[in-house]
């Protein structure tokens, strides 16, 4: 049921009540079990310590081969970050793809999809099944591990693994309540209640809560709402034992614009339409977005002695989608001037959902003057998705530079046969990593096995693969770090889209490989800074002469890729990032070798400070820019998306109120209030609009 805007407070005044602060509570994060060294370092501000992604779970972040880039709990709060783009627009690299943001993220991450399924985990384990917006609510921390990352996670996009980390109850019990509203007429009320209790502490509770109306950006559309929960429990059974459970409900409904279907093409270029006033509703207004998602993990940490440690893990996610997708379609290529066309679309539900295990034994021993670091793990993951039956409608005349309201509309009957068959794949992988340490040096060497299954209608696959890792590391100082690795990744073969002679049908697995570089410096003030080339070689999907969709080419991605953290003085606080990438396909044809990937910007780049004002106790101003270079609509760069610097500007004031600490912030994105595409692929996405938040937060 969804939360009303007064029950967060109710709910935070109960928990109050129900979990009374302990006297003299104990630094819990500093205890450790025996063997089992449980960190709970928090970040510094801007600057993170460390990773939680990968088999890298618990690593210092300068002892990481790979490119991970981090957005603090300190900067979501900043930012008022309110869903996944939203973090990841502080990393480069990141893009949108199809969508705008009205309703969900599908990203592009160094020019190569994420993958909904596989490429999104909670607490560096469970995969999130990504088709409706992320709460953040909860989350301390948003990890980019980039690149392949097969050796952990078995079938995964190359670009990367998306890694939401949950806040958790500390020594120093909580109790905020908040209030968020938007200028597009939103109203959320949240709570964030953390206790820990019991004769040692040994019990800890982390509750969430957030609900109200979420208001459209869309001129003459109805509010929509949202309801959240989530609970993060620990209980430190024993010096040996540590249990931990992860809960998480969302439910949000809005109305979703239309996309834009390419424009036809005449003479192998496409005109594209000119960027559309964003608040202009060109769909009908009952083109609803539902969804519900619901996500449990469960962690048990056991102490088998002074050197070794078990870790079993268990998760289930699934989200449900009800969509009236609305598409509009150009008449014809010379109608792009005039705006003249028809909207296609239709009603959907889809239910898709995961189950994972996971056991992992840890261990470290000494042979000779080498250091061993072993893990050993087995995990299996059973990914499914319910068959949809998809009924389509028509609204024969619209105009997207002029709309007008939608009045009718002719609805087609709902199929007695699904129109995308149910979808099952298990992932199932042995591995193991061994970090080898003498003195400044590190080596460190992994493989997976990997036996993996998938049926979709008449698509039926069956592989094993073995991926190796390999990763050299030098700690010339305790601040500064390089490295070299070496991956290969597995990924599902995606599938065909509309319009192919193979629509829908899913191809085989692939095999991608990776080699990478780069450098990490930490200043004890409290920055650290990032350097990394790379190259990714992948398979080259496109769709052939013949109409078909295939991958028996090459795509390959080089770049390099800079990115800065932390505090900069004891008032300047500041996160940027840029990267230069050199994408193309290779070995395919004349058609396609050296065009880039749909959506795949050569450059990209964004900077996030924020100011605490010296005359102003309290005061701090913040200033971001998010820039995203030229890139093609499609595979065969027919049409290209102009390069986009989007501004977001903000302050907020921390006083005492009544002998309560409260929080005052203003946060305004897209400041410039730019009209713009946002997303290509198949279909066109209007950017959002400026936005303007303002919020409350006081801590009881």
């Amino acid at each position: 049921m969804l939360l009303s805007p007064r029950r967060p407070l109710l709910i935070v005044l109960a928990l109050s009540q129900a979990f009374p602060v302990l006297a003299a509570p104990q630094e819990l994060d500093e205890q450790d079990m025996q063997a089992v060294r449980v960190t709970a370092t928090r970040a510094q501000g801007f600057m993170p310590n460390t990773v939680e992604a990968g088999s890298f779970r618990g690593s210092d972040v300068m002892d990481v081969p790979a490119t991970v880039n981090v957005i603090t709990r300190e900067v979501l709060e900043l930012q008022a970050a309110a869903g996944l783009y939203d973090a990841l627009r502080n990393t480069a690299g990141v893009t949108r793809q199809q969508n705008g943001g009205d309703t969900w993220d599908q990203l592009v991450i160094r020019g190569i999809a994420v993958e909904n399924r596989t490429n999104y985990r909670l607490n560096g384990s469970l995969p999130l099944m990504n088709f409706g917006q992320v709460a953040m609510e909860n989350k301390e921390r948003v990890e980019v591990l980039k690149g392949a990352t097969a050796l952990y996670y078995g079938f995964t996009s190359p670009a990367g693994v998306v890694n939401f980390v949950t806040k958790r109850a500390g020594s120093v019990p909580v109790n905020t309540v908040g209030l968020a509203l938007d200028d597009n007429g939103s109203a959320v009320a949240s709570a964030d209640v953390a206790r820990r209790f019991g004769q040692r502490q040994e019990f800890g509770v982390r509750v969430n809560a957030a609900g109200g109306t979420l208001g459209s950006h869309l001129d003459g559309v109805g509010n929509g709402n949202r309801g959240f929960a989530s609970a993060a429990i620990d209980w430190r059974v024993n010096e040996r034992l540590r249990l931990r459970a992860d809960l998480e409900y969302d439910k949000r409904r809005v109305t979703e614009q239309v996309g834009v279907n390419l424009p036809p093409t005449v003479g192998g270029v496409i005109q594209l339409p000119r960027a559309v006033d964003p608040r202009r509703l060109v769909g009908p207004d009952w083109a609803r977005f539902e969804t519900h998602a619901r996500n449990v993990q469960l962690r048990a940490d056991v102490a088998l002695n002074q050197d070794w440690a078990l870790t079993l893990e268990a998760g289930h996610a699934e989200t449900r989608r009800e969509r009236n997708l609305p598409i509009f379609r150009f008449d014809n290529a010379a109608s792009v001037a005039t705006g003249a066309g028809r909207i296609t679309g239709n009603s959907q539900f889809a239910d898709v959902d995961s189950d994972m295990l996971r056991a992992e034994l840890a261990g470290r021993f000494v042979t000779g003057a080498l250091t061993h670091d072993l893990t050993l793990g087995a995990s299996g993951t059973d990914k499914g998705q319910a068959p949809v039956y998809q009924s389509n409608y028509t609204i024969p005349f619209q105009n997207l530079y002029d709309p007008v309201p939608i009045r009718n509309a002719g609805f087609g009957a709902v199929p007695t046969q699904p129109t995308t068959a149910a979808l099952e794949s298990r992932d199932k992988g042995l591995y193991l990593v061994d970090r080898i340490q003498l003195g400044q040096w590190q080596l460190i060497g992994g493989v997976r096995r990997v036996d993996y299954w998938s049926r979709q209608g008449a698509n039926r696959y069956d592989v094993s693969e073995t991926t190796p890792l390999a990763a050299v590391i030098w700690r010339a100082r305790a601040d500064f770090s390089l490295y070299a690795s070496m991956a290969e990744g597995l990924e599902e073969g995606e599938a065909a889209p509309a319009g192919s002679a193979n629509e829908g049908a899913r191809l085989a697995p692939g095999v991608s490989k990776q080699k990478e570089v780069g450098a990490r410096w930490r200043t004890g003030g409290g920055f650290l800074t990032q350097l990394a080339l790379f190259d990714i070689d992948r398979p080259g999907y496109y769709t052939n002469a013949a109409n078909v969709f295939t991958a028996d080419g090459e795509q390959r991605y080089r770049g390099v890729e800079l990115s800065a953290q932390g505090r900069v003085t004891r008032r300047l606080s500041w996160q940027g990032s840029a990267q230069v990438l050199d994408p193309e396909f290779r070995d395919i044809g004349a058609a396609y070798d050296g065009k880039l990937p749909e959506n795949a910007a050569r450059r990209t780049a964004s900077s996030y400070l924020a100011y605490e004002l010296d005359a102003v106790p309290g005061l701090s101003l913040t200033l971001g820019a998010y820039y995203t270079g030229r890139r093609p609509v499609n595979d065969l760069n027919q049409a290209w998306l102009g390069g986009t610097t989007l501004f977001s500007v903000g302050g907020r004031y921390a006083t005492q109120a009544f002998g309560k600490r409260t929080t005052w912030q203003l946060n305004i994105d897209n400041a410039g209030d730019k009209q713009y595409w946002a997303g290509a692929g198949t279909r066109l996405s209007a950017g959002l609009p400026r936005l303007v938040k303002l919020s409350v937060k006081v801590d009881l």
